[in-house]
């Protein structure tokens, strides 16, 4: 894994859904799409698993990885009991990017020690039966990571799709990287065509085809976030705010925030301090 992919997913926030575990003779469940991850991991028996023309056994020690909004069939065509582990979940930076995208693992993958996913996937699920407190909420955070660590040791590489470690993509990553760390930075696609030497509308289409958004858009959406978390937790006024974030006229930064927001930033506070109070 490349330093600016490591990097990145040292920003990137798990925030699990819901989870569970089943044992099941019959299962049909057709045409799903869900907003978020779904990960199931078999643990006994057998099932199906169909994502468009494509049709997967599935057996013991297998995970299947579905990404968000991708319609699929998980089905059994035996009597025998099925016993699997499963979660749903999101994997973000800064609410703003897919984490998983730029991994691409695929959707059925094979794990190097079952052993221990299942004994970290109970150790989660004790940690989330436990009253809530402080320490509990910590554990139950340490386990889901854990569980997506033992999850993606397993899958990279393993996919054609992840297979990106040429010069390009590595530049790619690279200015994805210092988006991240520093959305107040001014780019353009001008500056970063002399920067690559490619061209604009390339830098913009491939960094989209890698990642989902063009890099303006990432930037943009990559300032709001900040912007919001500085306006419900500081006390810096809205001109500084808007500084903060590299723009020198605060009108730009008010429209841009009202696009997104649906609000101004004046009324995004405002609206926040009451809901606190």
């Amino acid at each position: 894994m490349s330093d600016q992919l490591g990097l990145l997913l040292r920003h990137a926030e798990l925030n699990v859904i819901e989870f569970d575990m089943n044992r099941r003779t019959e299962m049909r469940t057709i045409n799903r799409t869900l907003p978020w991850y779904v990960m199931s991991y078999h643990k006994q028996g057998t099932a199906k698993l169909r994502v468009g023309e494509e049709c997967y056994t599935i057996t013991p020690g297998t995970v299947i990885c579905i990404p968000p909004n991708v319609m699929h069939d998980h089905y059994k065509e035996t009597q025998e009991e099925t016993e699997f582990l499963w979660w749903h979940f999101t994997f973000e930076i800064a609410g703003v990017m897919d984490a998983m995208k730029m991994i691409r693992i695929p959707y059925v993958f094979k794990l190097h020690n079952s052993l221990y996913f299942e004994k970290v996937f109970m150790e989660f699920l004790d940690s989330t039966a436990q009253k809530r407190s402080l320490p509990s909420s910590i554990l139950e955070h340490a386990k889901s990571l854990e569980l997506l660590y033992i999850i993606l040791d397993s899958a990279i590489g393993k996919s054609d799709g992840s297979k990106s470690n040429n010069n390009q993509s590595e530049g790619f990553l690279e200015l994805l990287a210092r988006i991240v760390q520093s959305p107040e930075n001014h780019i353009s696609l001008n500056s970063l065509s002399e920067e690559l030497h490619l061209h604009p509308t390339y830098i913009s289409n491939r960094f989209k085809e890698l990642f989902g958004k063009s890099p303006l858009q990432v930037q943009r959406e990559m300032k709001i976030q900040r912007a919001k978390m500085l306006l419900e937790t500081s006390e810096l006024s809205i001109t500084e705010i808007a500084q903060s974030l590299g723009f020198s006229e605060i009108q730009n930064f008010t429209r841009l925030f009202k696009s997104y927001v649906g609000v101004s930033p004046t009324q995004f506070r405002n609206l926040n301090r009451r809901w606190r109070v």
